[in-house]
């Protein structure tokens, strides 16, 4: 793949304005940022057209669309990413260019997610690209250091997140509740969950399961989390806008619950696990049983 071509060039450089469209966030930005990240993602699905040997052109001054594209690639073999979302994505591109209006905040992070698993995947297996080192050659130095305060890696980045909240509120709430969920998912494994148990129910949101096997959390701190999902839900679907200080409460919280757990005795709290994974696998156990026995009955009636 031959990264000084044009279409390449054209698509990071959109790509790169989409970021700085993202970290704004008002009502013209959220609309350029689905029309920016669609124009960059339809630019590189061309440029990888081109590469297989096939013609962009459909006359001779029109070239063809997304969806042409992704039937040649189809058709060559070539592996794209997240194609039914990246649909939507064109879909809505489309829906804008056609009505006034822009699209939501939760909607912008949405899109903005799928492009970036679009464009790390491809730029990884068809030009041996990392998209974050790729980015530092076409994104402003500072729009960067703030999209990147997104993605929270460890402790510590939850003070990035705080940050955050003071340009993307709802931005930084679901990526605190994505950090939640990989820790809870952690601490789970390390007392021998059953793996068997759905992931969201390992998730640190999940105070629920930590009684079941035994633990009892605060009541304070449990009233905390119960807000906390609250807010995540209300806003998840569109009907409240998180402020800066309802976020970096939550961030607090997130904080305190992690403290607690840490506090745990592991070596005490495996045991209690361990009971549980077996009274839930007894249950299961039965409920195939009786399942069995009136799929039999069936048949004897039949």
């Amino acid at each position: 793949m031959a990264t000084e071509s044009p279409l390449f060039q054209s698509s990071m450089e959109l790509l790169a304005h989409s970021i700085s469209h993202f970290n704004s966030g008002d009502e013209l930005d959220r609309k350029l940022l689905i029309l920016h990240l669609a124009n960059s993602i339809e630019l590189l699905l061309k440029d990888l057209v081109l590469d297989t040997g096939v013609s962009i052109y459909s006359g001779p001054k029109e070239t063809i669309n997304i969806h042409k594209c992704l039937s040649i690639l189809k058709g060559q073999e070539v592996d794209v990413p997240v194609v039914n979302k990246i649909e939507l994505l064109i879909d809505e591109r489309n829906a804008l260019q056609h009505r006034f209006g822009s699209p939501n905040e939760l909607t912008s992070i949405f899109y903005m997610d799928i492009a970036m698993s679009f464009f790390k995947e491809v730029l990884a297996q068809q030009y041996d690209l990392d998209l974050d080192e790729t980015l530092d050659d076409f994104a402003d130095n500072q729009d960067l250091l703030v999209f990147r305060l997104r993605e929270p890696a460890n402790e510590s980045e939850l003070d990035n997140l705080k940050k955050l909240a003071a340009v993307h509120p709802l931005g930084a709430l679901l990526s605190a509740m994505a950090y939640m969920e990989n820790a809870g998912q952690a601490f789970w494994e390390q007392v021998g969950l059953d793996s068997g148990v759905p992931m969201r129910s390992m998730s640190l949101l999940a105070t629920a399961q930590l009684k079941r096997v035994g633990i009892t959390i605060p009541e304070d701190l449990r009233d905390e989390l119960n807000e906390l999902r609250m807010l995540r839900n209300l806003a998840a679907h569109g009907r409240k806008d998180p402020s800066v200080g309802e976020v970096i409460h939550g961030l607090d919280v997130i904080e305190k619950y992690e403290a607690y757990l840490a506090s745990l005795n592991l070596d005490e709290v495996r045991p209690l696990v361990e009971e549980w994974n077996r009274k839930r696998q007894l249950k299961l156990e039965e409920h195939r049983r009786k399942l069995e026995e009136e799929r039999m009955l069936k048949e004897l009636l039949e």
